[in-house]
């Protein structure tokens, strides 16, 4: 029984989906909800599970395809193992393919052209046309010494580099249950010089072309693109100039682009107020233990301008606003887009709807399940859709001041800088306090200097008298 696999809806507004990674490839076993691939759209990128368990027997679009939702994309055959998906795929070439490609010079030309576009990793058809190629050429493959199971592309790439068997049993794996990886092979040759254009090494130590081993017990290594933008081959290594290019991914176009619409939309002012954190420190100092053991994380900063943002917000509603020609559009609810830090992959902006209607833990709980799911890829786009302000906080890698770009169409954006103790004059004395520095940027086509201070000056108030007696709860 064959199970179609289909581009999922991620949101209302989303018509299509770009396939970021393959984490499964042709002949692969998977269970249910077991993830399979990362797609990208314009709002988020999600982590897409197997809708049934079985051997993956096709897959229909490279990496960096985009697909319209609820278009197939895969096929899953419940019933068979994975030998018999690979035989399978390996006989009935995907639609993608229209002239399948046989002789040494076309798969020679393919292969180079999958080491250069590493966004794009080779067809499911092509290494179906591969296999049958080496079908024809031999019998059956002798088996590992050390049982070890070496994936269709592997072989492929190890014999047009005439690396034999028993070498090939060398070489680390780092794919699953100590799998070789097609990195683990590139980065294999690189180490030992070996080139495609090395004619006297392939005589010596190329095996016969045959087909691939039945798997063993343990799953078949993931379908991995490479890790990084550019391909460990030689060609992609640093020029002669210095220089080397690297494209950006798909999320870091889409943040290049929303950034500069923003700067040519918004004419940015900024504003910046100094805040003396003490009494917020000293409050989260006595409850952060009883908050930690009943809510399970950390009480962090954050939160703490979260509420004070969303007050401000209320007493100055312009700045939770957009502007569409000439005409303001007001906000009734603050969605609050908190900036989430993806390591080197850039950021997303999850958004807390309706956060007036939270309390100070509300908001907190929000803040640290968006957080969590955004750095997970378990955010639907829905999720990061719809704010009117934004909050972020650059404070938590040592950054003192920061000027961010709006999110637009929003109006405004709040930065966070470092809690710092600082040597502050407090009744013509010098005393140590636990210093903050906000800055608003906004855009100056409706707010004026004297509402986004009246706006700063609010948050900074409500923080300096925080109540010592609130309770947590």
């Amino acid at each position: 029984m064959k199970v179609d696999m289909v581009m999922p809806q991620m949101g209302e507004s989303i018509a299509e989906a770009t396939i970021s990674k393959w984490l499964k490839g042709p002949g692969d076993t998977v269970e249910k909800d077991e993830i399979i691939l990362e797609i990208s759209t314009d709002k988020v990128d999600s982590e897409i599970p197997a809708p049934a368990a079985g051997v993956i027997s096709e897959l229909l679009f490279d990496e960096g395809a985009t697909v319209a939702v609820k278009e197939k994309i895969a096929t899953i055959d419940t019933e068979a193992s994975g030998g018999d998906a690979a035989s399978k795929q390996q006989s009935s070439p995907s639609k993608e393919e229209s002239t399948p490609s046989t002789s040494s010079e076309q798969s020679e030309s393919k292969s180079d052209s999958e080491e250069k576009e590493t966004s794009a990793p080779p067809t499911p058809s092509s290494n179906g046309q591969a296999s049958s190629a080496k079908q024809s050429a031999g019998g059956s493959e002798p088996a590992s010494k050390s049982g070890k199971f070496f994936s269709p592309l592997v072989r492929s790439l190890a014999d047009k580099h005439g690396v034999s068997l028993s070498e090939l049993e060398n070489v680390s794996g780092t794919g699953q249950a100590g799998r070789i990886t097609k990195n683990d092979l590139l980065e294999y040759l690189e180490s030992k010089g070996h080139s495609a254009q090395e004619p006297e090494r392939a005589p010596q130590q190329s095996q016969p072309s045959q087909p691939t081993p039945q798997p063993s017990a343990q799953a078949p290594a993931p379908y991995r693109a490479p890790a990084t933008a550019v391909s460990s081959t030689p060609s992609d290594q640093w020029g002669s100039d210095g220089t080397k290019v690297v494209p950006m991914d798909n999320m870091r176009q889409i943040i290049a682009d929303h950034m500069v619409r923003s700067k040519q939309t918004s004419p940015h002012v900024y504003s910046m107020q100094e805040v003396d954190m003490s009494r917020v420190a000293s409050w989260r100092a006595k409850h952060k233990k009883d908050f930690q053991g009943r809510e399970g994380f950390g009480l962090s900063y954050t939160p703490f301008f979260l509420e004070a943002a969303v007050r401000g917000l209320l007493e100055f509603p312009l700045i939770n606003s957009s502007v569409e020609g000439n005409k303001i559009i007001m906000k009734r609810h603050i969605n609050l887009g908190c900036a989430v830090a993806l390591g080197s992959s850039g950021l997303i902006v999850p958004v807390i709807k309706q956060a007036e209607e939270r309390n100070f833990v509300g908001l907190a709980r929000a803040l640290n399940d968006l957080a969590l799911r955004a750095r997970n890829k378990k955010l639907v786009p829905d999720e990061v859709m719809g704010g009117t302000f934004t909050v972020t906080n650059p404070g938590v890698f040592g950054t003192m001041i920061g000027t961010p770009i709006i999110n637009q169409p929003q109006v405004a954006i709040l930065c966070l800088g470092q809690i710092k103790k600082r040597p502050v004059v407090v009744d013509d004395m010098i005393a140590i306090r636990e210093i903050c520095y906000l800055t608003l940027s906004y855009d100056h086509r409706i707010i004026d200097g004297s509402l986004g201070g009246q706006y700063l000056a609010f948050i900074r108030e409500y923080l300096e008298n925080w109540d010592l007696e609130r309770p947590l709860y």
